[in-house]
Formats: structure tokens, C-alpha cells, sequence
């Protein structure tokens, strides 16, 4: 559970502050809060135990599952490393009580999902950006997650 709600994390500050995703795979709206059904699928059955090996994803290309490779700059990197560092301290269920604040991506879809259908129960990267955008924007100095307005 820690790396699906960091994951969204990373991905949901990285649309605010970028303007553009950094998963490409959609977020659903599960009951402990947003997953990614690709990276979900991959580690699910690791439970507890650390994880040992790589993502993988289909490449067009070769027709074949190979290992995922990320190519950051160094801002980037920087951005994720202070963002996961940040919330991979945290116990799962606080992050998952975190995802679930009122108004939140996945408080809207998982209450719309209570009164109509909702395909996927996906959350738009659109309601993301938007909720995370109003949260102001963050100060990760020495490690801690402040303010900033």
C-alpha cells in the first residue's frame, strides 16, 4: 500500500507543479484510496516483503513485456526523491487516510460512484492537478513537507 499512495503523491504534486503526468497510466478510486491498477498488478503479491525486482510494461516495438526504464533530470530527480522521502515515512493507513480528505480526487469519485456509475472509477489527472494546485505549493527543505503560499 506504501508504494501505490506514494506513488500517487509523486504523481499528483509532479501534475501540479509540471503540468503534465508523471505515470501514464491512470489512478482508480479503490477503498483505501487511489491506485495504479499496472503498478497494483505488478507487486500486489509482494504484500509485507520488500520489493526485488524492476516494473515492466509493453514495448510496440520488440512486441514484449521489458524491464520499465525512467529518464529523469536531475530537478526531477531531486522532486521525487524529496517527495517519496517525504511520504514513504509515513504508516500505510496514514496515507491512505490522507488520500481520503474531504473533496479530494478520491472523495469525489468514490461519492459520484455512490449515486451513478463510474467507469473504472477513475480519477482524472485533470481533478488531480487541480486539488493539489489548491493545496498551494510545497517547501521540501531538510526533508520536511511545508507550506508555501
Amino acid at each position: 500500500m506504501t508504494l501505490l499512495k506514494v506513488l500517487y503523491f509523486g504523481h499528483a504534486w509532479y501534475l501540479s507543479k509540471y503540468q503534465r503526468p508523471l505515470v501514464a497510466q491512470p489512478f482508480e478510486a479503490w477503498k483505501y484510496g487511489p491506485v495504479n491498477r499496472v503498478v497494483y498488478d505488478q507487486y500486489s503479491q509482494y504484500g509485507k516483503k520488500p520489493i526485488d525486482k524492476k516494473a515492466v510494461s509493453f514495448d510496440v516495438e520488440r512486441m514484449g513485456f521489458y524491464e520499465t526504464v525512467a529518464d529523469f533530470d536531475s530537478d526531477t530527480e531531486k522532486f521525487l526523491r524529496d517527495i517519496f522521502g517525504y511520504y514513504a515515512r509515513f504508516h500505510p493507513f496514514h496515507l491512505s487516510d490522507l488520500t481520503h480528505e474531504k473533496g479530494s480526487p478520491w472523495d469525489i469519485i468514490w461519492s459520484e460512484a455512490g449515486r451513478s456509475a463510474v467507469p473504472g472509477m477513475t480519477i482524472p489527472n485533470s481533478l488531480i492537478a487541480s486539488w493539489f494546485s489548491e493545496q498551494g505549493g510545497l517547501d521540501w527543505t531538510n526533508g520536511e513537507q511545508r507550506r508555501v503560499t
